[in-house]
């Protein structure tokens, strides 16, 4: 399990990276704020292809039909914690001057949880690792830039912001060690239940927190659809590139 260990470190440290930055540029240049969309439609794109295109097969070679259960229980999770219990993402972006720093800090700490469970599950599976460490790192940067954007509406200290965004960096190897510590040795039936889980959590971020902003932003039409493109390209293209023995 040694090259587990070095590849959570190595995409540990630069998922952490991409948080430092999305969560304190905002403290600077709050002026950034009007070219999220495009990085969250790329996101979409991202997630949404690393779905259809790699986990979801992943998970099926793995737990056979299984997997679309795992599936479903990975988007209802994701659905009923937000509906119920927390604030979307699309929400704190848009909010006014709502109280949404509580709720939102621990709705985009649950979804850091859920990537590292999928970043665990991918590194158990030979190739994945690198595509979910790919989807995380460029979903993590919006969403710390969102939370922080919110805490600063709210008047949050500096400090306050900061301890928020640690335990963000937090979650995702948190998640990825609580699929190690299941998985004892390597679980093939367990990192295939995973996978499908983590594919469902990533449809559901996909579909409901992110894609949206594609069709909301009618001025930045061609700009947001063609960054949602481009995410969806770069999977096929990485699927490629694995499929040729280059990673």
């Amino acid at each position: 399990m040694q090259p587990y260990w070095k590849n959570l470190s190595l995409y540990s440290g630069m998922i952490s990276a991409s948080v430092v930055v999305g969560g304190i540029v905002p403290l600077f240049l709050a002026w950034v704020r009007r070219y999220l969309h495009l990085f969250l439609s790329f996101s979409a794109g991202l997630m949404l292809g690393a779905t259809v295109i790699h986990l979801l097969p992943a998970s099926l070679e793995l737990i056979g039909h299984e997997a679309s259960l795992w599936v479903l229980a990975g988007f209802l999770f994701l659905y009923i914690f937000q509906k119920f219990l927390t604030v979307h993402l699309c929400e704190i972006l848009e909010c006014r001057v709502h109280k949404l720093g509580i709720s939102a800090g621990i709705g985009i700490c649950v979804h850091s949880l859920t990537d590292g469970i999928a970043l665990g599950s991918g590194l158990l599976v030979k190739e994945l690792g690198f595509v979910v460490f790919l989807t995380i790192f460029f979903h993590k940067l919006p969403e710390a830039f969102a939370l922080t954007t919110i805490l600063l509406h709210e008047k949050h200290s500096q400090a306050k912001i900061i301890i928020m965004n640690l335990i963000l960096i937090c979650m995702v190897p948190l998640g990825a060690l609580l699929v190690h510590l299941g998985s004892g040795i390597g679980d093939i039936h367990l990192a295939g239940a995973a996978l499908a889980f983590s594919a469902g959590t990533f449809l559901h971020v996909a579909l409901s927190d992110l894609l949206p902003h594609v069709h909301e932003h009618a001025e930045k039409q061609v700009p947001i659809v063609m960054s949602f493109l481009t995410g969806l390209a770069g999977m096929f293209l990485l699927e490629v590139v694995v499929e040729h023995g280059v990673l």
